[in-house]
């Protein structure tokens, strides 16, 4: 049986496609972005974790564990995944839900029943969209839930940074309605600095796909201190027009709030002076440097 681990359904997406989505978020990433704002979302085997926004130190998960894998520290609950094997005695000993596995493991039947929860409200336009991690990553599962979808007559989109084998990456758009794909660094050694990988493949995908008359739009993420300067995005939006000027494209602006995430991972997130959203006006900013490319743009 295809399965896959899914670390969270997001229901009424308004962002992630047209109209009203149902978002299945697919764990596994072949990429290390320094600035990920999923990175429950990057390892494709599930783990535990504490939300320590909801962890009130009790100590219950503690005295429940039957290997000694958990212990407390001024940061929270600190967890010794090499002892950990998942048993759960924790997570039914918290009282508030802060010990959890950050993901469920999932058939491709049980995936489609709870988008098919959803059908009523999807409309004209709506639909399901896989994200991640990586949704390209878990091929076989991934087309399998696309394609029972697809079967029912719904609409169907995948989010992806298009890292992918070329012939999964067509086999991906023959079997979705739309993609939604980043481009986040034009520069290569700079783009493997940020993401531990080299964008050559990203960019082959993206060319066969905009010349292919597939259904695609371009977002660009602005990272401080990686993505977002005027250099960076003047060399994506002429390589861009210079493949399709017929390409959309959407600027992202920054969201700190996976800083959360984080804590909770005991990781450090990107150090930045900073740490906010960018104001409207250099959204603007950023937007008409795309235009002056001949390229149609929002954010």
């Amino acid at each position: 049986m295809i399965r896959a681990n899914i670390f969270e359904i997001k229901r009424f997406g308004i962002n992630d496609g047209d109209g009203i989505r149902t978002v299945l978020f697919v764990k596994g990433c072949p990429l290390r972005c320094q600035w990920c704002h999923n990175p429950e979302g990057i390892s494709p085997d599930i783990h535990l974790w504490n939300v320590r926004a909801q962890c009130v130190g009790c100590g219950s998960c503690i005295a429940a564990c039957p290997r000694n894998a958990l212990a407390a520290d001024s940061r929270g609950i600190r967890i010794d995944e090499t002892r950990c094997n998942l048993c759960g005695d924790c997570i039914r000993a918290c009282p508030t839900g802060a010990m959890k596995p950050d993901a469920v493991s999932m058939s491709v039947d049980e995936a489609v029943a709870e988008i098919l929860r959803d059908e009523v409200f999807f409309g004209e336009n709506g639909g399901v969209t896989l994200s991640g991690g990586e949704c390209t990553a878990s091929p076989e599962f991934s087309l399998a839930v696309l394609k029972a979808c697809r079967d029912r007559g719904i609409h169907t989109a995948i989010e992806t940074s298009m890292y992918a084998p070329e012939k999964v990456m067509r086999d991906f758009a023959d079997n979705t309605d739309s993609i939604i794909a980043d481009i986040k660094i034009l520069d290569a050694q700079k783009h493997k600095d940020a993401t531990g990988v080299d964008n050559a493949l990203i960019l082959r995908n993206f060319e066969w796909l905009a010349r292919s008359g597939k259904d695609i739009l371009i977002r660009i993420p602005l990272i401080p201190g990686y993505t977002a300067d005027e250099e960076n995005i003047a060399d994506i939006a002429a390589y861009i027009a210079g493949v399709n000027k017929q390409t959309p494209v959407e600027l992202i602006n920054f969201n700190p709030m996976c800083t959360g995430k984080y804590e909770s991972l005991r990781r450090e997130f990107i150090s930045n002076t900073r740490l906010a959203p960018y104001p409207r006006g250099e959204m603007e900013k950023y937007a008409r440097i795309v235009k002056d490319h001949g390229l149609s743009v929002k954010f």
